[in-house]
């Protein structure tokens, strides 16, 4: 690619073409579903339901090649009170990283209530290894914050599992810390599930203005 990639509104003929993308790159990036076994089928047939309805919520968007067509990255963005019902999942592999995001929630809702229409959460981001280094992620966050800032969000809250995004979203966005939760030391169902992520020690729950 030489050109910059275009950043849309993700639409609902370019919902499949998204989630292939994004569970591809999430998947092979993410030190959480590396530290739980989860592979790429698993988690798939996981994340479909939701993926599909935090894609009809109209805060998402897509990254595409214009001269290709071919899509380079995705943002995935949700109403937060929709994510504070969430069932607990009946798969066993998955329910650790519920647990986490719970704490994570949890932590939060003691400085910032939450209710529907007021806290958007980026809950996945996905570049194409192909288009790393072009600022596709800014762009990409850019125009979701415009998004939510025109339907009456008042906040944007992200979960940073790595360090990359931590150095991102807390160094150059100045987003606040708002929860924290060391790998070393979360516990679950009696064991320290996530105790083989060194870098970064921790997932950060970091939340910026609109």
């Amino acid at each position: 690619m030489t050109s910059d990639p275009e950043i849309r509104l993700l639409a609902p003929p370019d919902i499949a073409a998204a989630f292939d993308v994004a569970t591809e790159v999430f998947v092979a990036s993410s030190t959480l579903h590396s530290a739980l076994g989860i592979g790429l089928g698993e988690y798939r047939a996981y994340l479909r339901p939701s993926f599909n309805a935090m894609a009809a919520e109209g805060l998402s968007v897509l990254a595409t090649d214009p001269a290709s067509g071919t899509v380079v990255g995705c943002l995935i963005a949700t109403d937060f009170h929709h994510q504070l019902d969430t069932p607990f999942p009946n798969n066993l592999n998955f329910q650790p990283l519920t647990a986490l995001g719970a704490e994570l929630a949890r932590q939060y809702q003691t400085a910032r209530s939450v209710v529907p229409g007021d806290v958007l959460l980026v809950d996945m981001a996905a570049v194409h290894p192909d288009a790393n280094g072009r600022g596709v992620y800014s762009s990409m966050r850019a125009a979701v914050h415009r998004t939510a800032k025109a339907r009456g969000f008042r906040y944007v809250i992200g979960e940073l599992s790595s360090t990359a995004t931590q150095h991102i979203v807390l160094g150059r966005l100045q987003h606040r810390k708002m929860a924290e939760v060391r790998f070393a030391e979360f516990m679950f169902d009696g064991n320290f599930p996530f105790r083989s992520i060194k870098d970064p020690t921790s997932i950060i729950l970091a939340e910026g203005s609109l």
